[in-house]
């Protein structure tokens, strides 16, 4: 059985209080308060109908930031997908003549299937390719709609009448709110949704699925290597996203009342793009606001004087910017010409034309870039950086944190055992080159297990083999676990990971925008068994979870020395804390076998000393570690068994001091032999 080794006494950090703690609460009583009295307050039904429309597009974008913002991918299907949610519900009321509230649950089930049939074949490929392929998704639809002309009406479209949502005639009874109040029940309706999937998502992200997003996005070799699969959560946050665009879509055809092939074409992808690159990613206000200047700017640009107006403003503040820039000798001021002078430029050319409605896709595409470029994280980020008030609170519960319960588990068997890890012949070919050459590796358990050699002898392959990184050419990997064994070779670094082996990167990959105390929970993963619906509905079983792991997760930052750095961002952490960090994260696997590639690169002499006090403590939690270092002092004062490695070839093994003096180790870092006392310094 294992026991439990408990952190140092260290400091318990808490959580200062702060406004942006409170400002999710107050955007939220904000918003349920204007959607309530918007109609009664503005009148006009062509308005009414212009909130509508902003808050189902705010639906789909809110799913599709999970996407973009979270995991980092890029879809230009999600038109598509909101054409298959419109037609769904369509297509029922045609056939079967059912309304509004069985359009929905057609909408939401029907691309949700569409999204799995995507995702599946579609997330195994990344960047460019990945746009590539669901852009041709979205063109298949439009085509499938056009030509399937029995069920969906082909290019003549499918007209709906206005939507039911209560209808009391059937208890024989009249809507208590009259004949005014009848036509904003869809209004009504549709802000619901809104509120519904505003809360949906805000609980996903901030769960362990919404965790998992994030780190695939920033590192997914890490990510692999922490256990969670990169292309399963890829497919999850897929098909949410579509469920939310089938629920868009469902919502838009009655609103609108008639579907058409054309209304799903590749400009609506465009605009939800800018809607979320403009709005700001990874935020709830991002997507309505992006939602609002996409569903305005069409409008804007089909009034050309407006546009010029708009256009002149837009021009002057330029100006002031720039000139404000240079007054007072910004060191950016030079930078900012070429924003200044396209803002200035905009102007005269909208006097040149006569109309801009023709150029719509060109001034999208250029707005697209221009916030790519000059406001990558939106407008929401940028007023977040403008006023640090408004910035999330990563700990999300806002509450006081405290370090409960054991920070590593203490595994059984002692030094004498049977190996932990064999390697077998391990043959690494790339082409003609031969990484590892027929390697052989026993490790005992209970021990650190030093592999050392220069660089290019094959090190941080062999670290990659063993983690799944890389597939062996040839030869057997085999783990000892309990009475039994596994073997590990032609496994996915997810499956290694969950077998109890953890690793740390030579060169540092966390998850740089999520705290450290995030960046712990990720190595937390497989010790929550909530599901998405837990996620979603924010059961018992998942705050529990979330407050028994969150604990631990500090018990482990007290363990290397970060617990009062838990509310941090990881990009914001000194070099030598993040690797520190990073070694937290591996440990929260509760390894068996703990693989360190190159811990003390890079770090200062305290650094060194803080970093070998851990890893001892980890040798003494009874984890076996593999260490692949160049600090030889490091390697002598740790090491308890060394493996010299050079030109993909084991030549030497024993204990610190008897690699140190052997030829072979000395000719292969020298070059010649000579004596040990220059080895020490190489």
């Amino acid at each position: 059985m294992a026991q439990t080794l408990a952190p140092a006494d260290a400091p318990v950090p808490t959580a200062a209080p702060s406004l942006s703690r409170h400002m999710g609460a107050l955007g939220a009583v904000l918003l349920v308060v204007c959607l309530a009295a918007f109609p009664h307050v503005v009148t006009s039904s062509y308005y009414i109908h212009l909130v509508v429309v902003i808050a189902i597009y705010a639906i789909l974008i809110l799913g599709l930031d999970i996407v973009v913002g979270y995991t980092g991918q890029v879809s230009l299907g999600h038109a598509g997908l909101f054409g298959v949610g419109a037609y769904a519900a369509a297509v029922l009321f045609l056939h079967f003549k059912l309304g509004v509230w069985w359009g929905i649950l057609a909408g939401i089930g029907v691309t949700s299937a569409f999204g799995v049939l995507l995702a599946v074949p579609a997330l195994r490929v990344t960047g460019p390719y990945l746009a590539m392929v669901t852009l041709a998704f979205g063109t298949i639809i439009q085509i499938f709609i056009n030509e399937l002309t029995p069920l969906t009406n082909g290019p003549l479209g499918i007209t709906l009448p206005p939507a039911r949502v209560l209808d009391f005639s059937l208890l024989g009874l009249q809507a208590p709110w009259g004949a005014a109040g009848r036509k904003l029940e869809f209004y009504y309706l549709v802000c619901v949704a809104l509120l519904a999937t505003i809360l949906v998502v805000n609980r996903v992200v901030r769960s362990p699925y919404g965790r998992a997003f994030e780190a695939l996005r920033d590192s997914p070799i890490a990510c692999d290597c922490m256990g969670v699969s990169v292309y399963r959560y890829k497919v999850y946050a897929f098909v949410i996203s579509a469920a939310l665009a089938g629920l868009a879509g469902a919502l838009f055809a009655w609103s609108e009342r008639y579907v058409a092939p054309n209304s799903y074409g590749f400009e609506l992808t465009v605009l939800f793009l800018l809607a979320v690159t403009m709005g700001g990613r990874k935020s709830r206000a991002g997507p309505i606001i992006g939602a609002a200047i996409v569903v305005m700017m069409p409008n804007v640009l089909a009034d050309i004087e407006l546009v010029r107006i708009m256009a002149g403003l837009i021009a002057l503040a330029a100006l002031i910017v720039g000139a404000l820039a240079f007054l007072r000798r910004r060191e950016d001021r030079f930078a900012l010409l070429v924003p200044v002078g396209l803002c200035l430029a905009f102007f005269p050319a909208t006097l040149a034309l006569e109309s801009v409605t023709d150029f719509r896709l060109t001034v999208f595409g250029l707005m697209i870039l221009f916030v790519v470029y000059y406001l990558p994280d939106g407008i929401v980020g940028f007023v977040r950086e403008k006023i640090p008030a408004l910035r999330p609170a990563h700990t999300a519960e806002g509450k006081s944190l405290h370090a409960e319960g054991a920070a590593l588990s203490v595994q059984s068997g002692g030094r004498g055992a049977d190996p932990l890890l064999t390697v077998e012949q391990a043959l690494m070919q790339f082409g003609g080159l031969k990484a590892l050459a027929g390697v052989d590796l026993t490790v005992r358990p209970g021990t650190i297990h030093g592999l050392i050699g220069p660089n290019g002898s094959g090190k941080s392959t062999m670290m990659n083999v063993l983690t799944g990184i890389y597939r062996p050419t040839g030869g057997s990997v085999t783990l000892a676990r309990g009475q039994g064994s596994k073997r590990l070779d032609g496994r996915t670094p997810s499956e290694i990971a969950a077998a109890g082996v953890a690793r740390t990167f030579q060169n540092v990959q966390l998850f740089r925008e999520m705290t450290a105390l995030e960046n712990v929970l990720v190595g937390l993963h497989h010790r929550f068994r909530g599901t998405l619906f837990d996620a979603i509905l924010g059961t018992p079983r998942r705050r529990r979870e979330e407050r028994e792991q969150r604990a631990r997760a500090m018990a482990i930052l007290d363990f290397v020395g970060l617990g009062a750095l838990a509310q941090v961002e990881a990009r914001n952490l000194p070099y030598g804390k993040q690797r520190l960090l990073e070694i937290g994260r591996a440990l929260a696997l509760d390894p068996v076998l703990l693989l360190l590639d190159e811990p003390a690169a890079g770090l200062t002499a305290p650094d060194i000393a803080e970093l070998t006090a851990i890893i001892r403590k980890i040798r003494d939690a009874g984890i076996t570690v593999i260490l692949i270092e160049h600090h030889m002092d490091v390697v002598m004062g740790l090491c308890d068994r060394v493996s010299v490695l050079d030109f993909g070839h084991k030549i030497a093994e024993g204990s610190a001091r008897e690699v140190q003096a052997d030829p072979k180790v000395i000719e292969a870092y020298l070059g010649s032999p000579v004596a040990d006392e220059e080895l020490t310094h190489a």
